[in-house]
């Protein structure tokens, strides 16, 4: 019988508990805050598929063209520049060494050929003349060897006067043949000199290329700009192709943003447009569209897009390259239609509605909307002038058939 009892009075200690609860919620009335349907005007936009991102086509990555230690920084980072301006130095002791080398290698390789051309003139001369006595002694002998064979055999001579004459002959002849054996030596000298040219010229190359090294050790500014990264530091090896350096010029940056192939027809150039940055969210910033790519994306697993381009009417100082930016492109205008905070549209399984304060209780609406943009939606039906909206989707418990007032407004 206690346990009976016992039970009976848990049981009816529950059930007060649940209706004091019900009662509870039943007489609670949820506060939310409203918007009043209205008349007005949309701007109506396209929006990109993905976050745009500034850019600009006047930035230059700054590599080391030569193997060394950087021993000077004359810039940091935020630096004006000018094309030419030194931003780092490397260690250039062995650099230098090495010119010095090629330039004595040089004036070595000019002072050989210099004396080969120089030399040649006159050893040509003094060998034609050799040549020439030569002949005109050949020439000589041989006539007088012809006149005294004519006499030998005649028997007007004796023999010894014709060996005489015949050795005389031999001799000439053999002065003759070294005289011209020197002149082909005169054409190898010739050669030599051609040879001694091209030395000269290999050294000078030698020379240009040392000197390209030498300069390269001064890390110069290839445009104008301001030094935006400077990823090394003093002391640190560089290897020829090593990232030293990127400069930007702010002035000519712009926002480059990706649109779906199905807005393409919609974008047209010198819209205008409106961009938000991260830095200042509640910021719009005027730009217009300046460039549209003339060919759509077709990267694979990825929706087909085309890269727009977008300049800022007036850039913030703040802006850098690579920063996040919301875009949102005008192409068209509609005046006078029945407005509401894209943020109190809801969907759910292809039905788009909103929650309506109807009588002191929230009253789920069916609406057909029409364009768009981010901050307010066209209704098309399902909702009057100034019915108000509840925008305070997030308040806890909210649904409808739940009672619930004005956050603004307070009962007496």
């Amino acid at each position: 019988m206690k346990l009976r009892k016992s039970w009976l009075w848990s049981a009816l200690v529950i059930l007060v508990i649940v209706v004091s609860f019900y009662y509870y919620r039943a007489g609670q009335v949820l506060e939310v805050e409203t918007v009043a349907v209205r008349k007005g005007n949309i701007l109506v936009s396209v929006t990109p598929t993905e976050t745009g991102t500034v850019d600009s086509d006047a930035t230059a990555q700054i590599k080391a063209e030569v193997a060394g230690r950087i021993s000077e920084l004359l810039v940091a980072e935020g630096t004006r520049v000018k094309a030419g301006d030194v931003l780092a130095r490397l260690e250039s002791s062995e650099l230098t060494a090495r010119v010095a080398l090629a330039r004595s290698s040089l004036e070595a390789a000019r002072m050989r050929l210099e004396s080969a051309r120089i030399s040649l003139p006159l050893e040509k001369a003094r060998t034609a003349a050799a040549v020439a006595e030569a002949q005109a002694r050949y020439d000589d002998a041989k006539q007088r060897y012809e006149k005294k064979q004519k006499l030998y055999t005649a028997r007007l001579i004796p023999q010894g006067e014709m060996e005489s004459a015949s050795a005389e002959l031999a001799t000439s002849q053999a002065v003759l043949e070294t005289a011209r054996a020197n002149l082909d030596q005169v054409a190898l000298q010739q050669h030599q000199i051609e040879i001694a040219a091209a030395d000269a010229k290999q050294q000078e190359a030698a020379l240009r290329v040392a000197q390209v090294n030498l300069d390269h050790s001064l890390i110069r500014a290839p445009i104008a700009g301001t030094v935006v990264e400077l990823p090394i530091k003093v002391g640190e090896l560089m290897q020829p192709g090593s990232v030293v350096a990127r400069i930007t010029r702010l002035d000519d940056l712009y926002v480059k943003a990706q649109i779906d192939e199905v807005d393409l027809s919609r974008l047209q150039l010198g819209q205008q447009a409106e961009i938000q940055f991260d830095t200042q969210p509640d910021i719009k910033y005027a730009a217009t569209l300046f460039e549209i790519s003339p060919a759509v994306s077709v990267e694979k697993l990825k929706s087909r897009n085309v890269t727009v381009k977008l300049r800022l009417t007036e850039p913030p100082p703040f802006l850098r390259p690579g920063m996040s930016a919301d875009v949102e492109i005008v192409v068209a205008t509609v005046n006078d239609v029945l407005l509401v905070p894209a943020q109190t549209v809801m969907a759910k399984n292809k039905e788009q509605f909103v929650y309506v304060l109807a009588g002191g209780v929230v009253v789920k609406r069916v609406i057909e909307t029409g364009r768009s943009n981010w901050d307010a939606i066209e209704v098309l039906r399902g909702l009057n002038l100034d019915e108000p909206v509840i925008s305070s989707l997030d308040v806890e418990g909210l649904k409808p058939g739940v009672r619930a007032k004005p956050a603004n407004k307070r009962e007496s």
